[in-house]
């Protein structure tokens, strides 16, 4: 029973470990897709573009930490 136990544990901190590396991923690909088009002459509202951009990618990046964070304090 404690073996099944510990590999519960293990599973959990893997789980949480790659959703963690999953989030902070989006997190880049979102920052980078707002800089391109920023960048790229498309016709958008590049105020709102940054501002829903931003917000996006900063909680996925603040959940991504959190995430790695909760699977190193369950060891």
């Amino acid at each position: 029973n404690s073996y099944i136990c510990i590999m519960e544990k293990e599973r959990k901190e893997v789980i949480f470990t790659e959703t963690g590396k999953l989030l902070i991923d989006v997190a880049k690909l979102v920052f980078g897709g707002v800089i391109l088009a920023g960048i790229m002459k498309l016709d958008v509202n590049r105020a709102l573009l940054f501002t829903i951009g931003g917000i996006f990618a900063v909680i996925c990046a603040f959940a991504g930490i959190a995430f790695i964070a909760l699977s190193k304090k369950s060891k």
